[in-house]
């Protein structure tokens, strides 16, 4: 269950920031806050929890990107610094007082991921093309990133 409650948080908090709740994940779960409270003893907590879960997998996905044979590389990694890139939109960090205990976190994490893509890329240019990059995340605002967009990206970069 308690994994079942992260990656529903996970996927919830990358589509509405903080305005994803604990009812939210009960609803979805059909279980109660109680069950959640069960598992995370405050909201904090859960919220580390799951910055904490989706970074250890994008480690591990970002390995067998890399490791794979066959695929789109370089579309596989963008989708996945897009997804932690919508884990530190600045509209997910609107909520509590402990934000800037889970925002550091977020952002160390996912600089890490950023470096990651960053060392793919094929360019001297790698500032330029992270702000390119970003502002076109910028404009999704969380919407999920199309393959046509990300094929357009591609092309440009």
């Amino acid at each position: 269950m308690k994994t079942k409650i992260l990656e529903v948080s996970v996927s919830g908090l990358q589509k509405d920031g903080l305005r994803f709740s604990v009812d939210t994940i009960s609803k979805e779960l059909r279980i109660s806050k109680k069950t959640v409270y069960k598992y995370f003893s405050c909201k904090e907590d859960l919220a580390v929890a799951v910055y904490e879960k989706f970074y250890e997998d994008a480690g591990i996905r970002y390995d067998s990107i890399l490791a794979a044979e066959k695929g789109n590389k370089f579309i596989d990694l963008l989708n996945l610094y897009y997804q932690s890139y919508c884990m530190v939109r600045e509209d997910v960090f609107n909520k509590f007082a402990l934000n800037e205990v889970i925002r550091d976190i977020a952002l160390k994490k996912h600089f890490e991921i950023e470096q990651k893509f960053a060392s793919v890329l094929r360019t001297n240019d790698t500032a330029e093309v992270l702000f390119i990059v970003n502002s076109v995340f910028e404009k999704l605002n969380g919407q999920p990133l199309s393959e046509q967009i990300a094929v357009k990206l591609e092309r440009l970069l």
